[in-house]
């Protein structure tokens, strides 16, 4: 056998051996992780699971929806849209519109998103907001987000059954 005939098995024989560890070590891990989350299992008494659940008492599970926010008909504003919300512009052509809370204005606008976002661009600017983030703009919509000073405007896009955009503008202070 030559020298060379040596060195290319060894470098064979090599290679296979580390392309074996490199497919087997994944599937050991999995093993040992099965194992391992198993073994936690085992190890936790049932009585201590169902005592987790009567810790909490009932009132405060009972007092939790009352304390979330009231979003009404969040998705599907019923009210007459108005021509800026909280210094915020607001489309000319939005049909409805409806304040929920005091951080939030929805609106519904037959326009494609893409419109909105250059109508929010242009605006915003104009008012002397700064985009900082905008989420892609497409026919499904997007995220735009504007910061002036210490506010933040986030301004979601997102179709609606009747080919229209539903326009959520949020404000952070």
């Amino acid at each position: 056998m030559s020298r060379l005939f040596k060195f290319l098995l060894v470098s064979v024989l090599g290679f296979f051996i580390l392309a074996c560890g490199l497919i087997t070590g994944p599937i050991s891990d999995v093993e040992n992780a099965a194992s391992t989350a198993q073994a936690f299992a085992s190890e936790m008494p049932f009585e201590t699971v169902q005592a987790l659940a009567t810790v909490i008492p009932k009132e405060t599970i009972e007092a939790i929806p009352s304390m979330l926010p009231d979003v009404g008909n969040f998705f599907d504003p019923t009210g007459t849209p108005i021509d800026q919300w909280n210094g915020i512009p607001v489309m000319p052509q939005a049909t409805v519109g409806e304040e929920f809370g005091e951080n939030t204005y929805t609106y519904t606008v037959p326009v494609p998103a893409t419109d909105v976002q250059s109508f929010y661009t242009q605006k915003m600017v104009e008012l002397g907001w700064t985009s900082s983030f905008s989420f892609p703009v497409s026919e499904d919509g997007g995220i735009l987000l504007f910061q002036k000073d210490s506010e933040i405007a986030t301004i979601t896009i997102a179709p609606d059954q009747n080919d229209s955009n539903s326009v959520d503008v949020i404000l952070q202070k």
